[in-house]
């Protein structure tokens, strides 16, 4: 919605708000300011109340981020008269999908009061704040230039079980430096003796740039789709074709791994290169404090990765029986179509750093 009337251009300070319904039990309405990324949760029944009732949330949210009434009193002024308008900002849709998701499990944890999640989900670093201020509270303090950033009540952390500095800590002092670091196990699974990893990422890493790590820590090469499984959810490449009876796929570029593994402990599902079935399982080993940790980094690990194009874990278990076997029919096929000698038990941590190289330059076309 665009607050100020009947033009195409807000009129107020922070702009233009775009709204979703979340099918809770109780139905939930969600806006998301434009500019700051800000989120407000309202309830979504009586709908003939809604708009009314939205910028009265709005409005209270604002107020517990330390805005001047001032301020708020304007936006409210201008939200008297609102336009209503689709949108296809896929930036903004893609951070209202991973909040959703990020809400989701709050309200399973216990968060049942809407401006109390409001809050909680303000603090989530989003993509395409990475640059600025990294989360929408501390971008609304930036935008209204709030003299001490917003504020952090005390029974709020930015990401359920990591680590978080002293309260006594001033909020402009929540740098990387100060960001937990997640150590991750990821093992593929239906592969004896297993095959795994250990690896050393920030909480705030995105789950596109985890798929990274995680192809360069295995030696994989990325020439295939993949996607991770939470509690029943997707999350991976937004597909425009896909189809609309399966599970929504949430935009990956725009959850940060901390939003949905909160605790020491949790496990996610990661699957490359569905032809294959290359499945995954993550584990959360430690959440440690930053205190110079460089990340991403591979720590350890086991065996080699499996080629690629191989079959999935059988194709691999039969490839490796092949090779084995000199007088095999296919021995010399395999072992020309594959290239180079395997050793399935050769592991190298050095490796990763030169495979996340090169994988970064491919992205960018450097």
């Amino acid at each position: 919605m665009t607050p100020g009337g009947a033009g195409d251009e807000s009129t107020t300070v922070l702009g233009d708000w775009f709204a979703t319904a979340l099918f809770w039990r109780p139905q939930v309405a969600m806006f998301v300011n434009a500019r700051t990324l800000l989120p407000v949760f309202v309830p979504l029944a009586p709908t003939a109340t809604l708009f009314d009732r939205a910028s009265a949330a709005i409005a209270s949210v604002l107020q517990r981020h330390g805005v001047a009434d001032d301020v708020v009193a304007a936006e409210l002024a201008a939200m008297a008269e609102v336009r209503l308008a689709p949108t296809n900002d896929r930036s903004v849709l893609g951070v209202m999908n991973g909040f959703a998701a990020f809400a989701d499990q709050c309200v399973h944890d216990g968060v049942d009061d809407l401006e109390e999640l409001s809050m909680r989900v303000s603090e989530l670093i989003v993509g395409p704040l990475m640059k600025r201020a990294g989360s929408p509270d501390r971008e609304l303090a930036a935008v209204l230039g709030l003299r001490d950033g917003a504020p952090t009540p005390s029974n709020v952390i930015p990401f359920p079980g990591s680590y978080r500095p002293d309260v006594s800590v001033a909020p402009d002092a929540r740098s990387p430096a100060f960001r937990s670091v997640y150590q991750l196990k990821v093992t593929i699974r239906h592969i004896k003796p297993p095959v795994w990893r250990r690896v050393l990422v920030d909480g705030s890493t995105t789950l596109d740039e985890v798929h990274e790590v995680i192809q360069a820590a295995f030696g994989w090469w990325n020439y295939h789709l993949h996607e991770f499984e939470v509690d029943g959810k997707r999350f991976g490449v937004l597909d425009p074709d896909e189809d609309d009876w399966g599970l929504p796929t949430i935009d990956e570029r725009f959850v940060p791994l901390a939003s949905i593994a909160p605790a020491e402990g949790a496990t996610l599902g990661y699957t490359y290169d569905f032809g294959d079935g290359w499945d995954h399982e993550i584990v959360v080993e430690k959440i440690l404090p930053a205190a110079g940790a460089a990340v991403p980094a591979c720590i350890g690990g086991r065996r080699a990765c499996p080629p690629e194009d191989c079959g999935g874990p059988w194709g691999y278990k039969e490839l490796l029986a092949i090779l084995a076997d000199p007088t095999h029919p296919e021995h010399r096929e395999r072992g020309e179509w594959i290239g180079r000698p395997i050793d399935p038990e050769a592991f190298d941590p050095g490796d990763f750093e030169r495979n996340l190289e090169e994988a970064r330059a491919a992205r960018f076309d450097v």
